[in-house]
């Protein structure tokens, strides 16, 4: 019994390591195109597919250069594992 309980405990601890934090660069666009997901914020390396249901989505106050920026969901769906917004507001 305790090893079943410690290959569950190890399956999950894999699946949570296999995420990837996709930050959105470059103000508005469409989802599925991979030159708006970097690796960091702000960063110019991009990944080398849209985000999927095991990543981090995090859209921060390096994502858009200007108001009004819209980003377009272009596919039958979009998945992520979590989506974050950190972008503030001055005023």
């Amino acid at each position: 019994m305790k090893k079943i309980f410690y290959l569950i405990f190890c399956s999950l601890l894999t699946l949570s390591l296999n995420a990837a934090d996709y930050y959105w660069i470059g103000g508005g666009g469409s989802w599925s195109n991979i030159a708006n997901w970097a690796t960091t914020s702000g960063g110019v390396v991009t990944h080398n597919t849209a985000p999927s249901a095991d990543d981090n989505v995090i859209f921060d106050a390096n994502s858009f250069t200007g108001p009004n920026q819209v980003v377009t969901l272009d596919g039958d769906i979009a998945f992520c594992r979590d989506m974050r917004w950190e972008v503030g507001t001055q005023g």
